[in-house]
């Protein structure tokens, strides 16, 4: 079974599309800064980001706090330190785009862009680069961003269209991507990963799967 043969079912039940605030209530955001700075609580007061909270660093991957984020900041400096990572925050993005590659991980560092090294992994795997003192806007319209890739379908397509082109080669358009997705609900079988890895002909779904996965999964009451 290849990618158009899912296309064939007419019968379709819409993937609700959550509005901001309904994003703003549920999408769990995680600071990891070893120093506290007031835009957190602005971003909850102030912009309604209702689901915040900060680490000074991280004791597992798999900690609960990190583990239940959808996007999490990571300041490159002071962090990482507890993992043993010598490159602290960098080596600490790796690790977390590498064991959720659905998680939306954002670098930002009181460095210029210059001084933070382009050429460590950790800056290809980021879905967004701040300055650590940036405007309020900047850092509320990044979140948004990034929320809506994670829970709207439009948005998801468009961010997997370039993971299936970068990591796997495979060129869709963002219709074909669509529909897969949608079809893929309709028959329920969205959890399954070794049906999304049918539905794109991949040998291995893994990170595919879990973006997908999450777009679907209804938002429940934390």
């Amino acid at each position: 079974m290849g990618i158009l043969s899912l296309f064939k079912n007419s019968k379709k039940k819409t993937i609700p599309t959550p509005t901001l605030p309904e994003l703003k209530q549920k999408t769990k955001i995680l600071f990891i800064d070893d120093l506290k700075f007031k835009i957190i609580d602005n971003l909850k007061e102030k912009d309604g980001w209702r689901n915040i909270m900060r680490l000074t660093d991280v004791e597992s991957i798999s900690q609960t706090e990190v583990s239940e984020a959808h996007i999490i900041f990571v300041d490159v400096q002071g962090v990482g330190k507890k993992l043993g990572f010598a490159d602290e925050g960098l080596g600490l993005i790796v690790a977390l785009k590498e064991t959720y590659p659905e998680k939306k991980v954002v670098m930002y560092s009181s460095e210029s862009k210059g001084q933070v090294s382009a050429f460590h992994k950790a800056s290809d795997l980021v879905d967004g680069r701040l300055k650590k003192k940036p405007s309020r806007y900047e850092f509320d319209a990044t979140i948004e961003r990034l929320a809506r890739e994670a829970f709207c379908l439009n948005s998801c397509v468009s961010y997997l269209r370039k993971i299936l082109l970068r990591d796997f080669n495979i060129d869709l358009t963002d219709a074909e991507i669509k529909r897969i997705i949608e079809d893929l609900y309709n028959k329920g079988i969205y959890n399954e990963t070794k049906s999304i890895a049918t539905a794109f002909n991949l040998n291995n779904a893994g990170s595919i799967a879990s973006i997908i996965q999450l777009l679907l999964m209804p938002f429940t009451t934390p």
